[in-house]
């Protein structure tokens, strides 16, 4: 007696049967050639690729370098003495250098002020705004510049400022900076 299977099975039990091989096939490990490397070669190419490194980090002459700064936005006319202030401005990056934002010879945004009206003045305030991230040269950013430190109320000019710490204020390359008069006041009441 001949056992008959139906039609239906035959597919259903095909396409089983190729799972399961596949499954298997893609579980197996794979084989590798093993790379044996002596330690001259691997010393060749850890100095191949600290020269490579090296290469990339860019030393800047910064006193013969080509210094600028294009500043846009405004001064406002009144600033609190007892709260932070934040003026928004643009800053593009003319230079020709990349402008680098944290460690060592980064550019932070700074400002200077003194009284027109009153017996005070901080031309160097120590307060800094950071840029958000590195700037390439014709690269630009938005600052909110944190003004600070001004307790006695009077009309003062205040001067906004890049500087590249540990060489130079902008403004010593004759960099305009952004410069306006403005009153300070107590926010308080």
């Amino acid at each position: 007696m001949r056992f008959k299977i139906p039609a239906i099975n035959w597919p259903v039990t095909t396409i089983i049967s190729l799972f399961l091989i596949l499954t298997f096939i893609s579980c197996s490990p794979r084989i590798t050639d093993k790379i044996d490397v002596t330690e001259e070669e691997s010393k060749d190419t850890i100095e191949e690729e600290t020269i490579e490194i090296e290469e990339i980090v860019e030393v800047v002459d910064y006193e013969r370098a080509q210094v600028g700064a294009e500043i846009k936005g405004y001064i406002p006319s009144f600033l609190c003495t007892d709260s932070d202030n934040y003026i928004k401005i643009e800053i593009t990056n003319t230079s020709d250098f990349t402008w680098i934002s944290s460690g060592k010879n980064m550019v932070r945004i700074g400002y200077h002020y003194w009284g027109q009206d009153v017996d005070y003045s901080e031309y160097d305030n120590p307060s800094r705004t950071s840029l958000p991230n590195n700037l390439e040269p014709g690269e630009s950013a938005t600052i909110e510049v944190l003004i600070i430190g001004v307790t006695n109320e009077g009309i003062y000019v205040l001067q906004i400022d890049p500087v590249l710490e540990g060489h130079f204020w902008f403004s010593s390359k004759d960099i305009p900076m952004l410069e306006g008069r403005t009153y300070f006041g107590s926010c308080s009441d």
